[in-house]
């Protein structure tokens, strides 16, 4: 799952698309309203993404990582956050959010954290529309950069799906759907749905993970690794007693928990 669509399955509609810009160039905009463009500063370009949701809506974090200088209520963007991801190779500009920002330098955050607001502010006090300015761009230190303004990759290619699950069992079995359950993309509500398992459906599964209060399985079908929600996660309650008590939404079977967990980070 990549970040843009990561925002729209949390709600957000995208209103300025890189890749759809009358230039045919992916990022060369040139956005001008009554003489004023709004792009000059890099040149006409605009490598980010704008996306709206409601005027001060709260804007999730897209991955973990930890929040960088650059970050501060009068910003580039005006309220801008910058928050630096090592292990995917990326930092990620969030601008305009309002000037209360939800975070500060050196705070550790994780993916679906609040950053901050949708707001209008910026950095010339121009008149805009409420919205979210996100850029994305390589991890570190950028020859030439103006001050994360116009330097910007592709998020399409980012995926940030491994930060969706927090918890993960390698675990083999299978497992026979009661009920009709979706095939996503990933352990998540918001990842892509890929069709329908129907019941009496025995599957092998490989993965097991815990995230937005349910239990998952990571299962192969048509030559793709696909996940199923299998059951609600109650507090206290281990997926091999659920599977005993009959709270999943099918039975799972020969069950090897010899792999146990897998270790994070």
């Amino acid at each position: 799952m990549n970040p843009i669509d990561y925002l729209v399955g949390q709600g957000f509609r995208v209103t300025s698309d890189p890749t759809r810009y009358r230039s045919g160039i992916w990022g060369k905009r040139d956005y001008t309203v009554d003489g004023y463009n709004y792009d000059t500063y890099c040149g006409g370009y605009h490598r980010a993404y704008d996306l709206a949701k409601a005027h001060l809506a709260p804007v999730p974090a897209v991955c973990s990582g930890e929040v960088a200088p650059g970050t501060a209520r009068h910003g580039n963007f005006g309220g801008t956050v910058v928050i630096a991801n090592k292990a995917l190779g990326i930092q990620v500009i969030y601008g305009h959010l309002d000037r209360n920002l939800k975070v500060r330098v050196g705070q550790t955050v994780r993916q679906g954290d609040t950053v901050g607001l949708q707001s209008n502010t910026n950095y010339d006090n121009v008149q805009m529309a409420s919205h979210l300015h996100i850029q994305f761009q390589k991890y570190g230190y950028i020859a030439g950069e103006r001050a994360f303004v116009c330097t910007g990759i592709n998020p399409l290619k980012i995926n940030v799906s491994e930060a969706v699950h927090l918890d993960t069992w390698l675990w083999h079995g299978h497992f026979t759907a009661d009920s009709r359950i979706r095939l996503r993309d990933h352990p998540s509500k918001q990842a892509a749905a890929r069709g329908i398992i129907t019941p009496g459906t025995k599957v092998r599964f490989d993965r097991l993970y815990v995230n937005e209060g349910l239990w998952w399985i990571r299962i192969t079908t048509g030559g793709k690794q696909r996940c199923i929600a299998v059951g609600e996660k109650q507090t206290g309650v281990t997926f091999r007693r659920a599977n005993t008590l009959g709270r999943l939404w099918g039975k799972a079977g020969g069950l090897d928990t010899s792999r146990g967990k897998e270790k994070q980070g």
